[in-house]
């Protein structure tokens, strides 16, 4: 919402074939933690957040002083040890 608009089309088949590239190299990193859920609607809230948090933070929206904790809250709860096995 505060971000430029662009034009590129995303999760779509018109999508740039590096976008689309990129966009599966971050769902095979997520395919662990979907746990039946759809991976492409959970890739897309994990890559949401990521990009929230950053815009939010660089835009002065977000205190400095916490960034490292949400991240890592945020990867926790999708790196080896959040995994649902």
């Amino acid at each position: 919402m505060f971000a430029q608009a662009v034009n590129l089309p995303f999760a779509t088949p018109e999508a740039p074939a590096a976008l689309r590239t990129a966009f599966g190299e971050l769902a095979e990193a997520v395919r662990p933690h979907a746990d039946g859920d759809d991976l492409g609607i959970l890739t897309e809230t994990f890559w949401a957040a990521l990009h929230g948090l950053v815009t939010l933070m660089r835009g002065g929206r977000l205190p400095r002083g916490h960034h490292d904790s949400r991240l890592a809250l945020l990867l926790a709860r999708f790196g080896a040890h959040g995994a649902h096995d």
